[in-house]
């Protein structure tokens, strides 16, 4: 989600761009085309986040995300200041002309996100209610999306971004409103919605934060102990050239699945130019870039099969990343480039699969 990614702006000693680190060994990637589809060559599902406009308006766009993903997920038509815009309106429009065009090519659909502390509509923050309105309103706003998805949306990524980096609940809105409960509410509420639906807890840093992670997941125990269904945890995956280190990632999927949840993979994308200060990188820093993914697929192919629930790459384009707006510089962190053509990135991913 662009409104609160936080990467990690740690420079440590090595860097992918000059002189090539172990951790990201400069390889050497052979050109090829994109007329394979990098679904059809895995066993786990390779999703993408998707902009209507642009797949409704741009031909590469929607021929790409037709032809080499399986998994749709809505980059921001499902938020609740676009589903829910006025307190008492639903609006479905722009989010079931995505479910249609992912039917009709048959992807599934990773919705997203149903309570987050952002991108909430502007009456929210005015709502007078008392504790029991607050509740009711929570309560309506989760099971009136979930049931109106029901049976066409696969998973949801029910409570996003939860946590502190010191592994604290974040004060957002609704832990104010509704209290530390809220998490434990929403994911109750989701599942009697849809029984059938698999349902994630979706956060960043947590590849690389121990500490985080750590408190996530004890929180999250401590939840299914109650009987609270909590099927996976999507990491978003936010990495850069220089963080995390590939056994950071490889320590945090170990960690999730030994504590029975899938993982998935849900917001991948490899920045390249993270302090802002190489806005034309060269061919080795583009490799360094494919490594770097090889080495995160290759420990995500480690995971056992059962808990592989997918990766998600956060646009397809470098043209189409959140990155550039929101940190005021140029990136290059996508599969393919702003002409939607191949990287070495793609070439590894389909060699790798």
């Amino acid at each position: 989600m662009p409104s609160t990614k936080k990467l990690n702006l740690l420079v440590v000693a090595f860097a992918c761009v000059g002189v090539i680190p172990f951790a990201c060994k400069k390889t050497t990637t052979a050109s090829c085309d994109a007329t394979r589809s990098l679904h059809a060559q895995s066993k786990f599902s390779i999703g993408v986040a998707i902009q209507l406009g642009q797949y409704e308006n741009n031909l590469d766009y929607a021929r790409l995300a037709d032809q080499q993903f399986n998994s749709f997920t809505p980059e921001n038509a499902f938020k609740a200041e676009n589903l829910h815009p006025i307190e008492n309106v639903f609006e479905w429009t722009e989010a079931d002309r995505l479910i249609s065009i992912a039917l009709r090519n048959n992807k599934t659909v990773h919705g997203h996100t149903l309570i987050w502390h952002q991108q909430n509509p502007a009456w929210l923050s005015s709502f007078q209610g008392d504790a029991e309105a607050w509740e009711a309103l929570f309560k309506n706003h989760i099971q009136t999306i979930v049931t109106h998805f029901k049976g066409k949306v696969k998973a949801w990524d029910v409570v996003n971004e939860a946590f502190n980096e010191d592994g604290t609940l974040r004060n957002s809105i609704w832990k104010e409103k509704i209290g530390p409960t809220y998490i434990e509410k929403a994911f109750r509420y989701a599942q009697a919605a849809d029984p059938q639906a698999v349902l994630f807890y979706n956060d960043f840093n947590l590849e690389s934060n121990p500490l985080k992670r750590k408190q996530v997941l004890t929180y999250l125990n401590q939840l299914r102990n109650r009987g609270v269904k909590i099927s996976g945890i999507g990491l978003q995956m936010h990495v850069s050239l220089q963080y995390p280190e590939p056994t950071q990632i490889a320590a945090a999927f170990k960690e999730v699945f030994n504590q029975d949840y899938q993982v998935h993979v849900s917001e991948l994308d490899i920045s390249v130019n993270l302090l802002g200060n190489n806005n034309n990188p060269d061919a080795a820093v583009f490799e360094a870039q494919a490594d770097c993914l090889g080495k995160i697929v290759t420990l995500y192919k480690q995971i056992p099969q059962q808990y592989q629930y997918g990766i998600t790459f956060w646009g397809i384009s470098d043209n189409d990343s959140w990155i550039p707006a929101y940190f005021n510089r140029q990136d290059y962190p996508l599969l393919f480039d702003k002409n939607y053509q191949p990287k070495p990135a793609y070439c590894k991913l389909i060699e790798l699969l």
